[in-house]
C-alpha cells in the first residue's frame, strides 16, 4: 500500500503547478488537490469553472473557450477579468451597509452620473433608464448573502458576467483611514484570497483539461472494456472536447442575448474602475492524476446536458447541479482509492454506493433506514481517508482537513437536496424531482431510450447511486453490512422511483414487464 499511497499523493496535474508549503500540511489538499473549499457555493463552482474555460490561458494568453492547457516552465496561468465597474453599478445599492466605505459611496454616485451622461433625454428619462438597467443586472445576481458589493457574483450566464473574485479589506481600510480617492482605495482590494471562488471550479476545469490532454487514452480504453460502460464505447475524447467547447461557448454567448450589449455599454462607461489597466494573471491549482475515470464520466454528462433542447438558463441550472454532484463524486472516488481494504462494487468503477430513498418515506421504511446507513458509510469513508493520508507524512491539521474534505460532502449534498434533513438526525440520500430530471438529462443522450433496469444500472455506473435490487446488493457487499442484508428484501421495491419518473414524463410503459426511460430534452 505504501507505494500506491505515495504515487496517489504525489502524481499531480499540471506537473509544474506550485504547491504552497502550508497547503501541503493539510491532508485534504494532499489527497484531493488544490482544492475544494468549505465556503464555495454551488453557483460559484460553476462560475469559476466557466471563468477558467472562457479566459485566456498561459503566457501566450490564448485558448479562450478551450480546455487546452499548455504546460510551460512556470506555473499554469489564466487571465480573468474583474468587471469592477459593472459590479459597482449593479450590486452597491443592495450590498452590506457596514462595508460601504465612504469612498465607495462617493464613487458609486460618480459612476451613476457617468452612466446618465451616456443616455440621451431628460433628467427623468435618464433616472428611469438607470434604474431599469440596475434592476436588470440585479436579476442576474448569483451570490450576494451577507457580503460587500465587490464579493457578490453574477449568475454565470454570459462571458461578461464571469468575473474573478475580488475581496475588500474593510477593517484595515477603516483603521488606517488614509483613503481620499479611488486610487488610494485600490491597495485594499485583493484578488488572490480564494475565499469564495476557492479553486473548486478550477479543479473541475483541470480534470477535463487533463482528460483531453492525450495522456488519458489508455485509462479510458480500459474503462470501456467494463460491461457497465458499454454505453460509452463510442465516445471519442477528441470529439467530446470539440463538442463541449463549441456548445459551452454557444450557451455563454447566446443565453441572455442582448445583455452583452448593455453590459459592454456600462463597462465602457465605467472602465476607469477596473483594478488593472491590463488583465492580471491568476495561477491555477492542481489535481491528482488519478481523476481520469470520473472526469470521463463528467465529460459525457456535460455533453448530454448542453446538447439537449433545454433553454439556455435551464442548462446553466443543470450545469450547476452537475458541478456540485461531481464534487461529491470526486471526493468519494479519491477517498475510495486510498481505502484499499474495502470491497469493490461490480458495475461501478468508483467502488462505493449511495442508497437512495424517497423524500416521503416513513421513519420505519426499510429503504430509508438503508439510505441512512449508506450516508453514514460514506462519511466514515471520507473521514477515514484523511487519517490514512496522515499515516504517510504524520500530519496533524485535521480540523482544516475535515472542513475542506469530509465536511464538504455533507454541506454540498444538503445544499442541492441530495441529503435530508438539513438539520437533525436521520440524514439520508434522497431523490428529489429536480435531481431525477437531472439524472435523466445527464445520463441519457438527447432522445435516447433505455429500459428501466438499464437506467438504474447507468445511474450506478456513473455515481454509485443504488436504486434497484442489484445495486442495493452491491452496497451491502461493499459496506460489509450484515444487518443490511437482513433488510434487503424489503428494500428492493423501487416503485416510488417509477412513479416519480412517470410524473416527470420520463417513463413509458410498454407492457407489465417492460418500462422505458426516455430523455425528452432532445433537439428537434
Amino acid at each position: 500500500m505504501a507505494n500506491n499511497l505515495t504515487n496517489l499523493l504525489t502524481e499531480k496535474y499540471p506537473p509544474n503547478a506550485k504547491s504552497d508549503s502550508a497547503d501541503m500540511n493539510n491532508p485534504a489538499i494532499r489527497l484531493y488537490g488544490r482544492r475544494f473549499y468549505k465556503d464555495q457555493t454551488p453557483v460559484e463552482y460553476l462560475a469559476e469553472f466557466l471563468l477558467v474555460f472562457a479566459s485566456r490561458k498561459g503566457q501566450q494568453k490564448s485558448n479562450e473557450f478551450k480546455f487546452k492547457l499548455v504546460i510551460e516552465g512556470s506555473s499554469p496561468l489564466y487571465w480573468p477579468k474583474d468587471h469592477m465597474g459593472l459590479k459597482l453599478f449593479a450590486f452597491f445599492p443592495s450590498s452590506k451597509l457596514e462595508t460601504r466605505h465612504p469612498i465607495h459611496q462617493k464613487e458609486y454616485r460618480s459612476a451613476i452620473n457617468l452612466i446618465k451622461d451616456k443616455i440621451t433625454g431628460s433628467e427623468e428619462i435618464k433616472n428611469e433608464a438607470t434604474r431599469l438597467l440596475q434592476s436588470l443586472f440585479t436579476g442576474f445576481v448569483g451570490v450576494a448573502r451577507n457580503r460587500t458589493w465587490v464579493t457578490h457574483s453574477f449568475l454565470p450566464a454570459s462571458p461578461i458576467l464571469l468575473a474573478r473574485e475580488v475581496s475588500w479589506k474593510h477593517t484595515k481600510a477603516i483603521r488606517e483611514n488614509n483613503i481620499e480617492s479611488w486610487e488610494d482605495a485600490l491597495q485594499y482590494f485583493e484578488v488572490d484570497q480564494h475565499n469564495f471562488m476557492g479553486r473548486g471550479g478550477e479543479h473541475l476545469f483541470l480534470q477535463l483539461a487533463h482528460l483531453f490532454s492525450k495522456n488519458s487514452h489508455s485509462t479510458i480504453n480500459e474503462m470501456k472494456k467494463m460491461d457497465c460502460y458499454g454505453h460509452l464505447v463510442s465516445k471519442n475524447l477528441d470529439d467530446l472536447s470539440g463538442s463541449i467547447e463549441h456548445e459551452l461557448a454557444k450557451i455563454l454567448n447566446e443565453a441572455v442575448g442582448s445583455i452583452n450589449t448593455v453590459a459592454n455599454f456600462i463597462e465602457e462607461a465605467l472602465s476607469d474602475y477596473n483594478l488593472y489597466e491590463e488583465d492580471k494573471s491568476c495561477s491555477l491549482g492542481w489535481i491528482p492524476k488519478s481523476t481520469i475515470p470520473e472526469a470521463f464520466l463528467l465529460s459525457v454528462e456535460l455533453e448530454n446536458i448542453i446538447k439537449s433542447s433545454l433553454g439556455a438558463l435551464e442548462k446553466i441550472n443543470m450545469l450547476q447541479t452537475l458541478c456540485c454532484l461531481h464534487v461529491l463524486r470526486s471526493l468519494c472516488f479519491q477517498a475510495r482509492r486510498i481505502n484499499e481494504n474495502e470491497n469493490d462494487t461490480h458495475g461501478f468503477i468508483g467502488n462505493y454506493a449511495w442508497v437512495i430513498s424517497s423524500t416521503k418515506s416513513e421513519s420505519t421504511n426499510a429503504t430509508r433506514k438503508l439510505a441512512q446507513k449508506s450516508f453514514d458509510s460514506i462519511e466514515v469513508m471520507l473521514y477515514r481517508a484523511l487519517r490514512l493520508v496522515d499515516l504517510d507524512v504524520k500530519l496533524k491539521n485535521f480540523k482544516q482537513a475535515d472542513k475542506h474534505g469530509f465536511e464538504i460532502f455533507r454541506k454540498i449534498s444538503k445544499e442541492i437536496g441530495l441529503v435530508i434533513p438539513k438539520r437533525g438526525g436521520g440524514q439520508r440520500f434522497v431523490l428529489t424531482p429536480h435531481l431525477l430530471r437531472f439524472f435523466v438529462t445527464s445520463l441519457l443522450s438527447p432522445g435516447e431510450r433505455i429500459r428501466l433496469h438499464d437506467f438504474y444500472e447507468r445511474a450506478f455506473a456513473h455515481y454509485g447511486i443504488a436504486i434497484g435490487d442489484k445495486q442495493i446488493k452491491e452496497y451491502i457487499y461493499w459496506a460489509g453490512n450484515d444487518s443490511g442484508s437482513k433488510e434487503y428484501s424489503a428494500c428492493s421495491d423501487s416503485s416510488w422511483v417509477e412513479e416519480a419518473l412517470t410524473q416527470g414524463g420520463f417513463l413509458v410503459e410498454l407492457s407489465d414487464a417492460v418500462s422505458i426511460v426516455h430523455n425528452p430534452a432532445s433537439k428537434e
